[in-house]
């Protein structure tokens, strides 16, 4: 068996953003329908450049490691001010446990120790995993020196049924298109008409349609036209 940083999923993951308008595409099938398999998120990609979200992202990352043998399962971050939980991935080699959060753009596994601190360097965000407490984490970001925390955890597996009421109940909370990926060791992140481009002691903003609509065709090469499509989709679905 591999181990666990050479598997091939990491160099694929890496390249596939985050982002919902593949998931806001979904919302006039039925509700159980509407999730993507790891199979379709991947031909998905491959032919329209879509990513994911958590929940789909955090599917393809544990069917992954499962065929490659390892033990890998989904756990509920504890986000604070937020309507809905994040989740992402623990997987476990001998007696080693590692996180990876697509959601966060965390693609490849950072390793969870006891009484110890993790620190994964990303360019423009750095990523810290620190035990905090008797089997409490924290998730920190590092950006421009500046640390920020964004959840908290405890290494405790959800089953694979909670997962799926989760997942399908997340499509009633989308309210905007989001995105976010690194590219060339810069971050950007879009959130409906709000721009940031994050690299190492620069940042830009912007807050324009046009802006959003650009940088979703330059970054993600999303066309117009299924940017538009989702939209439409979102007045219609988005949760008053």
């Amino acid at each position: 068996m591999n181990k666990i940083h050479d598997i091939q999923l990491f160099s694929i993951l890496k390249n596939i953003p985050y982002e919902n308008i593949s998931k806001i595409l979904r919302l006039e099938m039925a509700p159980k329908k509407r999730p993507r398999d790891s199979q379709t998120l991947l031909s998905d990609h491959q032919e329209f450049h879509f990513g994911g979200t958590c929940f789909s992202l955090v599917n393809l990352v544990i069917k992954s490691l499962t065929v490659e043998g390892f033990r890998a399962y989904p756990v509920q971050a504890d986000i604070h001010r937020r309507t809905f939980p994040h989740f992402f991935a623990i997987a476990e080699e001998n007696d080693k446990k590692y996180l990876i959060d697509p959601g966060y753009l965390i693609n490849t596994p950072i390793e969870i120790k006891e009484n110890s601190i993790t620190i994964q360097k990303n360019g423009a965000i750095d990523f810290v995993v620190q035990h905090i407490n008797k089997g409490q984490y924290q998730l920190q970001t590092i950006t421009n020196g500046q640390h920020k925390t964004r959840y908290t955890f405890h290494v405790k597996p959800l089953c694979e049924t909670k997962f799926q009421e989760n997942w399908i109940e997340s499509f009633n909370y989308m309210n905007a298109i989001v995105a976010s990926r690194f590219v060339d060791g810069k971050f950007i992140y879009i959130n409906d008409n709000y721009v940031q481009i994050r690299s190492k002691g620069n940042i830009e903003k912007y807050d324009q349609e046009d802006k959003a609509l650009e940088y979703l065709n330059t970054y993600f090469d999303l066309d117009e036209n299924i940017v538009h499509t989702a939209n439409e989709l979102l007045k219609k679905y988005r949760k008053k």
